[in-house]
């Protein structure tokens, strides 16, 4: 009883948090221009707390960042030690969006640097998906260019990229169009979309706009891993029928499809602000982690998907103490978990691994790090060789900590 208090009070914190465009649909008079208040004052936030870092093939560090409206790129050498002076990638400073969920995008293969970001527009909620690249070692950055074809002013946010060796990007992110189409015919849209956008030529171009899936929870970041062969697979919140917000998964492939991945049933009237993460295994198994806010059973889980085969999800974490933020990162054959929970005083960042095939045995929980001050979700350091955990703010500014040595 005593955990399904803690847990209730735990999701009334989360479900204030609304979706930007749910409450953009929801809010009137005096609320409306609360709602302008305070869309004007994340456009013009100084420095962005949420961050991305993504290694090279040589295992260099590279680390996108926004900076006084500008998005920054720098890199570390010693495994993030200390980084070099950034580099703006766009001469004129824009509105940026690089809190929580929202976060710049960084990815490196073969000398190219490309990076994606969410550009915040004057009109309530309204966004652009913006991209460059490097091509000479990040010294120089092409001209941003907008990825979402559609010029009106509605959301395009919440962007997430993976890049292939080969140069093939894709860049997925959550799409208001539908919606305000639907809007503006008198019809009822549930939820955002999905979009995405192809390059294979390491960004020099992109493919048109294409819609994977309606129905998209508004504000829950997009997770994006490759598969085993090179397949982009897309993981996120999802309103299925009846108001529920589980997980579903699809592969940017010919036949791309969405699937359920969770079976939560948590119903829910607002977006939670609390999207997973997804990783992929040599073996091609899909390893998934999220939270459900469903009453009956609260917390963060971990499920592997084989092929068709679904494991039972397994809960970790405390969710008396607020266990949130998942992530996940495979190496080898070793699982590595990593969250954020908070004590009372601090925030904490924990994690657990587990090198059992059938995911059975795992590791005690593990304190790696804790700080007093705001603290920016925990993110693996995407296509590492080894699992890189970084955690941004408080006293400790940016840190990276190699799992593997703790």
């Amino acid at each position: 009883m005593f955990k399904k208090i803690i847990a209730a009070g735990f999701l009334l914190l989360i479900s204030t948090a609304l979706s930007v465009s749910a409450l953009a649909e929801n809010t009137a008079g005096h609320q409306s221009h609360n709602m302008e208040k305070m869309w004007a004052d994340m456009r013009s936030q100084p420095v962005g707390l949420a961050v991305s870092v993504a290694a090279d093939e040589n295992d260099v560090l590279w680390l996108a960042q926004m900076r006084e409206g500008r998005i920054v790129v720098s890199h570390s050498k010693d495994n993030g030690k200390r980084f070099s002076e950034g580099v703006a990638v766009n001469a004129a400073p824009e509105s940026i969006l690089a809190e929580g969920q929202n976060r710049p995008q960084i990815a490196v293969r073969k000398g190219v640097i490309a990076v994606a970001w969410s550009q915040a527009l004057p009109t309530t909620f309204a966004g652009n998906i913006r991209f460059s690249r490097s091509t000479d070692g990040g010294k120089t950055f092409s001209v941003p260019a907008t990825l979402n074809a559609q010029d009106d002013a509605v959301g395009h946010s919440f962007a997430a990229m993976t890049m292939s060796d080969n140069g093939r990007i894709a860049l997925v992110w959550i799409d208001s169009r539908d919606k305000a189409l639907a809007k503006e015919n008198g019809k009822s849209f549930e939820g955002s979309s999905l979009y995405y956008a192809i390059s294979n030529d390491a960004g020099k171009s992109f493919s048109a706009n294409k819609k994977l899936a309606d129905n998209s929870c508004e504000c829950c970041r997009v997770a994006i891993t490759q598969n085993s062969n090179g397949v982009p697979v897309v993981f996120w919140r999802h309103l299925f029928t009846g108001g529920v917000r589980d997980f579903a998964f699809a592969r940017l492939d010919v036949y791309a499809s969405v699937l359920r991945a969770s079976q939560d049933n948590w119903q829910i009237s607002a977006c939670p602000h609390h999207g997973g993460d997804i990783a992929a295994d040599e073996k091609g198994s899909l390893h998934l982690v999220w939270f459900t806010g469903n009453p009956q059973n609260p917390g963060l889980f971990y499920r592997r998907i084989d092929d068709e085969h679904m494991t039972v999800p397994r809960a970790f974490g405390n969710v008396d103490a607020q266990a949130s933020y998942p992530a996940v990162f495979v190496s080898g054959k070793t699982v590595f978990l990593a969250w954020r929970e908070f004590n009372g005083s601090e925030y904490q960042l924990l994690s657990m691994q587990s090198d059992d095939p059938r995911g059975e045995r795992w590791s005690a929980p593990r304190v790696i790090a804790a700080s007093a001050g705001k603290m920016d979700i925990p993110e693996f350091v995407g296509d590492a060789k080894k699992p890189l955990l970084v955690w941004n703010g408080g006293a400790g500014g940016l840190q990276v900590f190699d799992l593997s040595a703790h």
